[in-house]
């Protein structure tokens, strides 16, 4: 197993292990009934969400930037532009999920979940508080920039092990999946939490320009 494909499980773990402290009960996805994810959809979301994640670790964790050294959002910039052709597909894959499924506007369905997505993990890092969520997400930034497409993808296949964070079931195998819809019901749900001492910077909450 890669070192990088580890980091992407670990993350998941500190997530969902957000999720229940702010939610005791919060259920693995039954099969799906509604909307559901081609195995094609469901591995493009979990790479749009990783380039989410990479983008609010950028911004969340700055006071970890050292002089001298490229800051964590630049490396997220750096992500972009190497797999601008694989992100590019998962964000045509996802497109084409919405379509299926809505009758609206496909991209402004897509913009609107890609801006939930970028909330629930800021939502996430203020579960986890600053220091926390940094020390255990800001490492991912340089093992995705250090990993291959095809080491990243595995990490991020369908069919690997562990629970996944999803904004639908998988339709042909509904694997161990917490919605999103669920995820944003437990972390509204959590009390607030005071701000820690010396820790500065409120969470980014994304717009699209679809909003």
């Amino acid at each position: 197993m890669s070192f990088f494909r580890q980091a992407a499980r670990a993350i998941g773990a500190s997530a969902l292990a957000s999720l229940i402290a702010a939610s005791p009960v919060l259920a693995a996805a039954p099969a799906s009934k509604g909307p559901c994810y081609t195995v094609p959809e469901f591995a493009a979301e979990q790479g749009i969400r990783l380039h989410t994640e990479l983008m609010v670790i950028g911004l969340t964790c700055q006071h970890l930037d050292a002089p001298g050294q490229v800051s964590l959002f630049n490396q997220y910039k750096q992500f972009t532009l190497k797999h601008q052709t694989r992100i590019q597909e998962w964000e045509k894959t996802l497109v084409g999920y919405f379509k299926r499924t809505t009758k609206g506007n496909a991209t402004r369905g897509f913009d609107s979940f890609r801006t939930r997505l970028a909330n629930e993990t800021s939502q996430r890092a203020i579960a986890l508080t600053t220091p926390v969520f940094c020390g255990t997400h800001a490492p991912l930034v340089a093992q995705a920039m250090a990993a291959s497409l095809a080491e990243i993808e595995s990490g991020l296949s369908p069919d690997a092990a562990g629970v996944r964070m999803a904004n639908a079931p998988r339709c042909d195998k509904p694997a161990p999946t917490v919605l999103m819809a669920d995820a944003a019901a437990a972390a509204n749900a959590a009390p607030p939490r005071a701000p820690s001492a010396g820790v500065s910077g409120a969470k980014p909450k994304v717009k699209s320009k679809a909003e």
